[in-house]
C-alpha cells in the first residue's frame, strides 16, 4: 500500500514527478516506486485565458515542478501527466470539456519544452492504475474507477490492467446521454450528458436555480454570506441541515449516480467500484446511498449483493497512477 508520510528519497531511490490536470486545479507530487509521497502535494489553480485553459501557462507550472524534482536527491525516473479529457498515444488532447480544449498537443508541447519523454494519459485511467498498483484495487483483477468532481469519468480494470479500448478512449461515462433535447449544455459541445446532472457544477447550478425560482431555502443565506453564487459544497451542507431544496437536489444526484453504477455492473459483471472526486467526498453517506440505489438497477441479485462501492484510498489516485506509469515504462521488458 502507498505511504503518505512525506519522506525525502535516499541517494539511490527512484522517484517520479506526477501531474494531475483537472478541470479547476493542477496537482503535482513526487512519488517513489514504493508508492511513498515524498513531499506535500502542490495544488495550483488551472490558468485560464479568455475562458480557455492556457497551454503555455500550464507548461510553466509543469516546468516549475520539474525544476523541484531535479533538485531532489535520488534518481529522477520521469514525468507522467493525467488530464481530464480524451488523449491519444501521442499526448494529443482531442477534447477536455472543462478546459475547453480541442486538439491541444499537450504531450508534444511538453516534450519540446522540457527535452524529455512525457507521457500524457486520461486522468481516470491513471487513477485506476494508481488504485490497482498502490490502493484499494491492488490484487483485484476486475474493478471500476469512477470520479465525480468538476467532471465525471470512469475507467475499468480488466484482468489487472486498465482497459482503454481501441483508441484509449474507453470510460467516458460522464458523456452518456441522458436528455439530448432538453438537457443542459455540456462542455463537450453536446446537451444532456450525465455529468450535466451529477458533476459539481451541475449541483451548484441546481442550487442557484432553487434560489432564482424563489424556493424557501437556506442556500440563499449561504450564497449571500459568501458573496458569490451557490457552490456544490453549499448544497451538501444545506442537505445535511435538512433543507428541502438541497435534499431534492442531492437525492436526484444519488439516483443518477446509482443508475450509472448499476449499468456498470450489468455491463461488466464487476463487484468493486472505487469512487473519487470532490462530489463523492462531500456527503457523509453519499456513496452508501449511491450503492443502495445501484443495487436497484442491477439485473442480477447476486451481482447486486456482491457490489462494493468504496471511496478512493489514496490522496489523489491519479497522481499515484502517473507515478506507477513512469515506473512501468522504466521497467525492463519481462521484468516482474
Amino acid at each position: 500500500m502507498a505511504s503518505l508520510a512525506p519522506n525525502a528519497p535516499d541517494s539511490g531511490a527512484s522517484f517520479a514527478l506526477a501531474v494531475d490536470i483537472g478541470g479547476s486545479k493542477i496537482e503535482t507530487a513526487l512519488i517513489d516506486s514504493a508508492g511513498t509521497l515524498l513531499a506535500p502535494k502542490q495544488r495550483i489553480p488551472v490558468p485560464f485565458e479568455n475562458g480557455l485553459g492556457s497551454l503555455d501557462r500550464t507548461l510553466d507550472i509543469l516546468g516549475a515542478a520539474l525544476g523541484d524534482a531535479r533538485a531532489m536527491p535520488g534518481r529522477f525516473a520521469g514525468l507522467s501527466v493525467g488530464i481530464c479529457g480524451m488523449v491519444d498515444a501521442a499526448g494529443l488532447v482531442s477534447v477536455a470539456p472543462n478546459l475547453h480544449w480541442f486538439d491541444v498537443p499537450l504531450g508534444a508541447a511538453a516534450r519540446e519544452r522540457f527535452g524529455l519523454p512525457v507521457r500524457v494519459g486520461i486522468d481516470t485511467w491513471m487513477a485506476a492504475l494508481g488504485e490497482a498498483t498502490f490502493g484499494a484495487g491492488r490484487g483485484v483483477p476486475n474493478f471500476a474507477w469512477l470520479t465525480i468532481g468538476t467532471g465525471m469519468g470512469s475507467c475499468v480494470v480488466l484482468n489487472g490492467a486498465p482497459y482503454g479500448g481501441d483508441r484509449g478512449f474507453a470510460g467516458t461515462i460522464g458523456h452518456i446521454t441522458v436528455d439530448e433535447i432538453n438537457g443542459p449544455p455540456c462542455g463537450c459541445g453536446r446537451r444532456g450528458c450525465l455529468e450535466c446532472y451529477a458533476a459539481g457544477w451541475a449541483i451548484a447550478r441546481e442550487g442557484q436555480a432553487a434560489i432564482d425560482m424563489g424556493h424557501d431555502t437556506i442556500l440563499r443565506d449561504m450564497a449571500r454570506q459568501s458573496g458569490g453564487p451557490v457552490t456544490a459544497p453549499m448544497v451538501f451542507q444545506a442537505e445535511a441541515q435538512g433543507d428541502p431544496a438541497a435534499v431534492h437536489i442531492i437525492g436526484q444526484v444519488v439516483r443518477y449516480v446509482g443508475r450509472a453504477l448499476g449499468t456498470m455492473v450489468n455491463l461488466l459483471d464487476i463487484s468493486l467500484v472505487i469512487v473519487g472526486g470532490g462530489v463523492a467526498q462531500a456527503g457523509r453517506d453519499f456513496l452508501a446511498r449511491a450503492e443502495a440505489e445501484a443495487r436497484h438497477h442491477c439485473f442480477s441479485r447476486v451481482a447486486g449483493a456482491a457490489l462494493r462501492v468504496v471511496p478512493e484510498s489514496l490522496p489523489n489516485a491519479a497522481l499515484f497512477g502517473c507515478a506507477a506509469d513512469v515506473f512501468a515504462r522504466a521497467r525492463p521488458p519481462h521484468a516482474g
